[in-house]
């Protein structure tokens, strides 16, 4: 049933009681309505299983940042080093790519491609002249982006840019842009830091602004105080990190597949 075929009014698209009372669908008679509805509780709790799985895996990643004693505060101080101070850059400004070319092509990331697993499902390739005016916001390769506004934010949409074309982007107003220096803090580990469900609780709680437009200041991250550990030791937590990731994209590729079991089994009992 395709919904917007009888919704009513098209500024405000909705639909009435009538339209659901007077709406025609196939009766089966009830024992096979009983194995249809058997077939998709099976489904139902494959998607369960997997997501409980995701969650298991979501919960390693951070604590491989604990078995290294990775930890943070909100403010510097007692040992913890501010992130302003370790070369980041913060909302890097547009005045750098002033100067190219209208007609260059560069990626567009929309708050939606970012997925809330920790990578960009998805990028428009555009001219500059169409997304270089206005509030989008700018990036490069290997930049961090984070939702910044409600509830996209508690919900982990961040992600590390790669594969950017012409290694630049631009996208939703509402992300943060943070670009490391990599001789002091890898981007990938600095993404594991900080997409945490610890430190984005932590984020939530420096939230301003009106009830349903509520946004993390950029002086959250630039107070933010940490002891990070060598270079090394960084690369040794991302490839740790980055082998569950891709447990973690084996099963997204799973959910996304079962997605289209319900209608196979409408269409194995109905057709």
């Amino acid at each position: 049933i395709d919904a917007r075929n009888i919704k009513t009014n098209t500024n405000y698209p909705s639909l009435n009681i009538g339209d659901l009372q007077n709406l025609k669908i196939p009766l089966p008679p009830l024992g096979i309505q009983e194995q249809i509805v058997a077939e998709c509780e099976k489904v139902d709790n494959e998607f369960k299983t997997i997501r409980m799985e995701i969650d298991e895996l979501k919960t390693k990643i951070s604590e491989i940042f604990a078995k290294f004693g990775i930890s943070f505060n909100t403010n510097g101080g007692g040992g913890y080093e501010q992130l302003r101070n370790f070369g980041i850059v913060f909302n890097p400004s547009k005045s750098e790519i002033r100067n190219l070319p209208n007609d260059l092509l560069v990626s567009f990331v929309d708050m939606q491609s970012v997925n809330e697993n920790g990578y960009i499902e998805n990028k428009i390739t555009k001219p500059l002249k169409e997304v270089r005016v206005g509030s989008y916001t700018y990036f490069a390769e290997n930049d961090i982006i984070i939702a910044k506004i409600t509830p996209c934010m508690e919900n982990g949409k961040c992600a590390v840019a790669s594969g950017l074309s012409n290694g630049i982007g631009l996208g939703s107003s509402e992300f943060h842009v943070l670009r490391c220096d990599a001789s002091k803090i890898l981007p990938k580990f600095l993404f594991g830091f900080l997409n945490r469900q610890i430190v984005r609780d932590e984020a939530a709680k420096n939230m301003t602004g009106a009830s349903g437009h509520r946004r993390v200041p950029i002086k959250f991250y630039q107070d933010l105080g940490a002891k990070f550990p060598s270079i090394e030791i960084q690369k040794q937590i991302v490839t740790e990190f980055e082998n569950l990731e891709s447990e973690i994209l084996q099963r997204e590729q799973k959910l996304i597949n079962l997605q289209g079991a319900y209608g196979e089994i409408l269409d194995k009992y109905l057709s």
